[in-house]
């Protein structure tokens, strides 16, 4: 059983409270609770009440009853501890050493037709222990258990240092601790080889899959869901098998390498298409199909799904910068690649010429305005901190491709996250007017969809849409999104008059440039400029 709850921190009566944003039972014995912020607590015989407001109501947990009178109160039938693993982190364990029968996972995050109930979201924060008829999956008292070091090591390098499957299993039996799991050192072991390796095949941030496999299964190879996703990192049978053929591993899910290695190969495909690890781990459980439908129809993070994998993410990323912590690291900067393809303006060495696109009114140039529009881009984005690359930086240049298959090859060798084909339109009537955006693999319509709506709100031209054609060649890579955008069209007056001067060219590169930062998920600096 998991809630989650968010709240922004508020005030009352001139005091500052805390809010609990997640309130969820690792077993019938314990509860795990984060705040938003520092909260204390008070304890009275069996009953704890923390300085932290939680609008849940009420839940029964196994020994724990959990209510808010606003403040979020524990009751428990029997004797408990609490540990504070931090001053917004509380794990509460019952003294009572009976044996209890733990219930199923109920995990399934890779459909995107399944039903969830909105007010009890069915993802648990740490798994718990599956019922299999032959494999017992968490023993009460293990054989071995990797012990807790002594002594962080902080000496371990970003990069390379860290798919070392010692530090791997450090970073676990770190987060093992942390939620008072007992794992045996050879499953530890195993784990933290298979992350080695296929974090690394995969270019994946390994405590990011750690965190991951925290989040499905506790850890815990052999927990199934009711939905029958399986293994360590939760995956549905019907997507294993045909990625493990692909991969060349085992078709077994409960091996540990074989269910890290499908499960990183499917991280790696979220993260193409969404770039970002926040959006890459929402489309995990949700899967990109629901999470690209709930996005494009304007409801993401109005409804359950989309709280519930805004929730997911953030303990997820939570994790993965605990890890970081624990080694004196400083958790990853997202790096990014753009590329920017001014439109057109290629030599042709067959006839001497160049390729200057449509020609507008007074006798404009596409593949000028383009250009122009472009640099001022690359300059907006690099102030933001991004890469920007441009697949021509001047005019009547005879480096300049011409043609497309070596455009796209040039813009692939730069290896983009993104690429952006910048175009001015044309038509023989002056009446044709407004900016459309143009998709070439599913990947891609979000991108599109997300620059198109940025730069129609600074423009403020005519809307033509966003539409897929599959025949633009600069879009055919398909490893990273990709679009191309007719800004306008220099035969129109309205269009003309935005396009032809350099403050209207700034206003255009303005409105890109935001739609690529917030695609990226970057705080865009003031773009006044």
């Amino acid at each position: 059983m998991l809630i989650l709850v968010l709240l922004s921190v508020g005030t009352v009566q001139g005091e500052t409270w805390s809010s609990a944003l997640i309130v969820t039972q690792i077993n019938a014995k314990q509860l795990y609770i984060v705040t938003n912020s520092f909260t204390s607590y008070k304890l009275d015989g069996n009953t704890v009440t923390f300085s932290s407001k939680w609008n849940g109501g009420s839940m029964e947990t196994g020994v724990f009853q959990v209510t808010a009178n606003p403040w979020l109160s524990v009751k428990s039938s029997t004797p408990f501890t609490i540990k504070m693993l931090s001053p917004r982190e509380f794990l509460i364990s019952a003294i009572d050493e009976s044996a209890v029968v733990l219930p199923n996972v109920d995990v399934d995050v890779h459909t995107t037709t399944e039903v969830i109930t909105p007010t009890l979201p069915e993802t648990p924060t740490l798994p718990e222990t599956p019922t299999l008829p032959e494999t017992p999956t968490l023993p009460e008292t293990p054989t071995e258990v990797v012990p807790t070091p002594s002594v962080v090591t902080p000496s371990i390098q970003p990069g390379t240092g860290l798919y070392d499957p010692q530090t791997l299993q450090l970073a676990i039996q770190f987060r093992l601790d942390k939620i008072n799991r007992q794992v045996p050192a050879a499953t530890v072991v195993e784990i933290s080889t298979a992350v080695s390796r296929w974090a690394n095949y995969f270019n994946l941030d390994p405590f990011l899959v750690i965190g991951l496999i925290e989040m499905e299964s506790g850890f815990n190879p052999n927990v199934v869901s009711t939905s029958s996703a399986v293994g360590l990192m939760q995956i549905l049978e019907s997507n294993f098998y045909n990625y493990a053929a692909q991969l060349g591993v085992k078709s077994d899910p409960f091996d540990v390498d074989s269910n890290v290695a499908v499960g990183c190969k499917m991280l790696s495909n979220s993260m193409t298409i969404w770039q970002r690890p926040f959006m890459a781990l929402r489309s995990y459980l949700l899967g990109s199909t629901g999470l690209m439908n709930s996005i494009l129809a304007g409801n993401d993070a109005a409804d359950s799904n989309g709280t519930r994998s805004i929730n997911y993410a953030n303990v997820v990323l939570n994790i993965r910068n605990s890890i970081y912590q624990y080694f004196n690291l400083t958790p990853p900067k997202e790096q990014y690649v753009v590329v920017l393809d001014p439109g057109h303006g290629g030599y042709n060495p067959g006839n001497g010429m160049y390729n200057m696109g449509a020609i507008g009114l007074n006798g404009i140039y596409e593949s000028e305005v383009v250009l122009d529009i472009s640099l001022k881009v690359a300059d907006i984005l690099r102030s933001n901190g991004v890469t920007v690359q441009l697949t021509r930086t001047r005019e009547r240049d005879k480096s300049n491709p011409y043609d497309l298959e070596d455009r796209l090859r040039l813009a692939e060798n730069f290896k983009p996250n993104l690429l952006l084909s910048i175009h001015a339109n044309s038509f023989t009537s002056s009446t044709a007017n407004g900016v459309e955006t143009y998709w070439r693999t599913w990947q891609s319509k979000w991108f599109a969809t997300t620059v198109h709506n940025a730069y129609l709100k600074q423009a403020q031209l005519r809307d033509r849409g966003v539409k897929q054609d599959t025949t633009l060649f600069i879009l055919k890579g398909t490893s990273y999104p990709s679009a191309m955008i007719e800004v306008g069209f220099i035969t129109n007056p309205v269009d003309y008059a935005l396009l032809s001067t350099p403050e209207g060219r700034t206003k255009a590169a303005q409105g890109i440039a935001k739609g690529i930062l917030e695609f990226m998920g970057i705080d865009v600096k003031p773009l006044d400029r």
